[in-house]
């Protein structure tokens, strides 16, 4: 059930007393490093947007909507269209949805000529929903429905996974925010005295973007368009992430790990993208899983043949390797009380950068074998063996 709940009833008759007549318009630009990734152009007008998204990970992608937002700030209704560029430079139309809140759920509709692709339906309304990005980025609206007492919190929905995570808008400064929810991470965003929106800080959560905005008078699709047209003849794309399983055969017994790849990008990833001396899902996107068909045994701790997720907590003086007993979960979703031990890894800095995140699994002997994690210019290693 979506709820939007007050920490103080005063947050409550400030959230109430916005002025929801704010009008605004910019162009965000939301950079992974170097890179550029997406862009959004937007228009706020009295709870009403438009905004246009262009993607550029792995291919370019165009998406375009109009919505409407409650006096909470959550989503009322969405219609959005997807575009793919074609070789002549041709956007063409990919598919259609319909996100709209019906009282009770929100319901998503995927459509492409008339037909239905996909729907989803979950309990409540949200601020945020994970179907497209006319419905996730809105990021620059949320300054005109935070509270206005530093402090104060307010609590939304994110609809993710089929159902209503907690999603908080907290006041932090007069100019920050902290927004966000356990599956997306919090992050700061940073307002003006209007409430718009001025920038954003994702490192270290599962968006791991910083954003920056901008508000000239100039024709933003008509310059966006142009770019996204020069970036698809240059083939001019961010690399993908993109997911592998780390495979061995150990005494007639296989194992695996299965996870995500991030590349580096020109960023520094030990103590900025992954943080010191905090819990990191040793890659991204889900946890990292470990599958056995036998038990193993990690510096004399013995595991027990199925799967887990592995996570690791990296320090400037050393690293340690979790395994916990809930598999499968998001990267965000650590649960103590879950583990099962940890262990000490065997750290080296390298000369060389390694710019995909890599985990690997050597093996020593006939029945030992090495867990290796190597990303920038750190690896990483715990021994195991098969416990006989």
């Amino acid at each position: 059930m979506s709820f939007s709940l007050t920490i103080s009833f005063t947050a409550v008759l400030q959230a109430f007393s916005q002025n929801y007549s704010q009008k605004d318009e910019g162009l965000v630009t939301y950079k992974l490093g170097a890179d550029t990734t997406i862009v959004q152009h937007f228009k706020f007008d009295n709870r009403a947007f438009h905004t246009t998204v262009f993607a550029f990970t792995g291919s370019i992608t165009k998406y375009e909507g109009d919505g409407e937002l409650d006096k909470d700030g959550d989503l009322k209704q969405v219609f959005s269209k997807v575009y793919a560029i074609d070789s002549t430079g041709q956007w063409v139309l990919t598919s259609e949805g319909t996100n709209i809140f019906r009282g009770d759920s929100s319901i998503y509709i995927s459509t492409k000529n008339g037909k239905e692709l996909s729907r989803r339906v979950v309990a409540g309304k949200g601020i945020v929903f994970n179907v497209d990005p006319v419905s996730f980025l809105v990021f620059p609206y949320m300054g005109f429905f935070a509270p206005k007492k530093v402090g104060d919190t307010i609590f939304h929905c994110h609809l993710v996974f089929g159902e209503c995570r907690q999603f908080q808008v907290a006041r932090i400064t007069k100019t920050e925010l902290k927004v966000g929810s356990n599956v997306m991470g919090r992050l700061k965003l940073i307002v003006d005295n209007r409430g718009r929106m001025q920038g954003m800080d994702a490192i270290g959560t599962s968006i791991n973007l910083v954003a920056s905005v901008e508000r000239e008078n100039k024709n933003y699709d008509e310059y966006l368009d142009a770019m996204a047209k020069r970036r698809s003849s240059n083939k001019n794309f961010a690399p993908k992430i993109f997911r592998d399983t780390a495979r061995l055969v150990l005494d007639n017994k296989k194992i695996e790990v299965d996870y995500w790849r991030p590349y580096r990008r020109n960023r520094q990833i030990f103590g900025a993208v992954v943080p010191w001396d905090r819990v990191w899902r040793t890659g991204a996107n889900n946890a990292t899983q470990l599958r056995s068909e036998d038990n193993l045994e990690f510096a004399g701790n013995k595991l027990a043949g199925g799967k887990y997720s592995i996570w690791t907590y990296p320090t400037e003086s050393g690293w340690q390797l979790i395994f916990n007993k809930k598999a499968d979960v998001w990267g965000t979703e650590y649960d103590s009380t879950a583990n099962f031990f940890k262990v000490p890894l065997t750290v080296e800095k390298t000369s060389a950068p390694v710019e995909i995140f890599t985990i690997s699994l050597l093996p020593e002997n006939n029945d030992t074998a090495r867990l290796l994690i190597e990303w920038e210019y750190y690896k990483a290693w715990a021994d195991f063996k098969i416990d006989k």
